[in-house]
């Protein structure tokens, strides 16, 4: 059962039972208990029809999958991201009648929500939708074009910059997560870090803090997924700051990447996302000459293209440079 506020301001009340969805619009909010009363009177007087699982619509058949993926104890965050991108579903795609539904509705869906969403929220819908509908009739063969995956133009950070950021850092409360940042930490797991975690310099990663459906920070007893339960070895300096304040940080999430852009002002560097600094490990790594399985054991990745693809880049453009340009200069031509 879904309570949503639409925007005139009235609450819609929707369950799915056998097969059906039931839905009603009420002046106020609901408790709980009342929702339930008002749906059990309104399937008790509905008519009698057949419910199978092809008169459900659209909408009817994401809303179950959302909840039965909630059910089997996916990630919060997963949960929210789910229900963002059901929102933002038309209504008039949500009350298609599966039974009815061809390739050429989902390719009018998907070019409709990609004329104001980037091309990978197009493929987190288009995956939903697909997934969806499989439970229902798995033998619906979709055949959609999709946009082409595109990488967001964002800076770069050089190994001055992180250098010079986690300078300024020192002795803010946000010292310790930027400096994790910097170590390939994520954001998530590094806020659920505790000293509790540590066994002497050596931190073991096995939590994370992700935002729910209700917008809240929860704490997870597991990080995103199973590769990136590890233990890396902190510098001394750092695990016993760790030690010392006994979290990673205290304090809103959100005011991280706040106080990130602060500093980079001050300092005269580009904006870039605390998220970049990860990106950042990895290309210093491979610079320095460690291995992709080295890498991706150390970052938490479960495989190396993710990380090749979407993390590594060209560290310090102009040392490379010179360094080819020295090495092409020795062949004499």
């Amino acid at each position: 059962m879904t309570i949503t506020q639409l925007p005139s301001g009235s609450y819609r009340i929707r369950q799915m039972y056998k097969g059906h969805t039931y839905s009603k619009v009420i002046p106020y909010k609901p408790t709980k208990k009342e929702a339930i009363t008002i749906m059990a009177e309104m399937m008790e007087h509905a008519p009698v029809e057949a419910s199978t699982a092809s008169n459900r619509t659209l909408g009817g058949a994401i809303e179950h999958f959302i909840a039965e993926r909630e059910k089997a104890g996916i990630s919060p965050a997963s949960v929210r991201g789910y229900l963002v991108i059901y929102r933002n579903i038309p209504e008039k795609y949500k009350n298609l009648v599966i039974s009815d539904i061809t390739s050429d509705d989902i390719q009018k869906l998907v070019n409709e929500y990609g004329k104001t969403r980037t091309a990978k929220t197009v493929r987190n819908m288009y995956s939903l939708v697909r997934s969806s509908l499989r439970q229902i009739r798995p033998n619906l063969v979709l055949v959609c074009n999709l946009p082409s995956a595109e990488r967001k133009a964002e800076y770069e950070p050089t190994t001055e910059d992180i250098r010079r950021i986690l300078e300024a850092a020192k002795g803010s409360r946000y010292e310790i997560v930027l400096r994790l940042a910097a170590l390939a930490v994520r954001r998530g797991e590094a806020i659920a870090v505790t000293a509790a975690d540590l066994t002497g310099n050596v931190l073991t990663i096995n939590k994370d803090v992700v935002l729910d459906k209700n917008e809240n920070y929860v704490l997870k007893d597991r990080p995103k997924n199973e590769s990136s339960n590890r233990r890396i070895l902190l510098p001394e300096s750092l695990a016993n700051l760790i030690r010392e304040k006994g979290v990673a940080f205290e304090g809103n999430p959100h005011t991280i990447n706040e106080y990130l852009h602060k500093l980079q002002d001050r300092l005269d560097i580009p904006r870039f996302r605390l998220h970049m600094m990860r990106h950042f490990a990895v290309a210093y790594l491979h610079k320095e000459g460690f291995t992709e399985e080295q890498i991706m054991n150390w970052g938490g990745w479960s495989t190396s293209s993710v990380m090749k693809r979407a993390y590594r880049y060209n560290l310090d453009p102009e040392e490379s440079q010179k360094d080819i340009s020295n090495k092409l200069g020795n062949l004499n031509f």
